[in-house]
């Protein structure tokens, strides 16, 4: 009888925990996704963020916010060539974990990268 309730923690806490794994992993994916356009010649803060939403959308990631800069915070677009751009995703757990309620922590999960424009 003891078993029971022991074991569904074991394995809800489990399954939310991969949630948790599987939202880091999609963001870190899709901020590289993010420098790899970063880095291309002619690119725009518009074609970083459509290369970034979509491997968000592949993911199936939920209300992303995407912040892209320069690393000094100024606009990308007046970014020259060799200086360094910010890009800076973050997402809601509530609306990417099937079950919540088993591990509580972070509200929302924030990946940072660099690269070079």
């Amino acid at each position: 009888a003891t078993c029971l309730p022991l074991l569904v923690l074991l394995v809800g806490g489990t399954i939310q925990v991969c949630d948790y794994l599987f939202l880091e992993e999609a963001l870190t994916t899709a901020a590289y996704a993010g420098t790899l356009e970063v880095s291309r010649n002619g690119s725009t803060e518009d074609s970083v963020r459509s290369r970034i939403e979509q491997s968000l959308a592949a993911s199936q990631v939920n209300g992303a916010t995407i912040t892209i800069t320069a690393a000094d915070g100024s606009a990308f677009d007046d970014l020259p060539l060799g200086e360094n751009a910010k890009i800076v995703v973050k997402a809601p757990t509530a609306s990417n974990i099937r079950l919540t309620g088993f591990v509580t922590g972070q509200t929302t999960l924030k990946v940072v990268m660099q690269a070079v424009k």
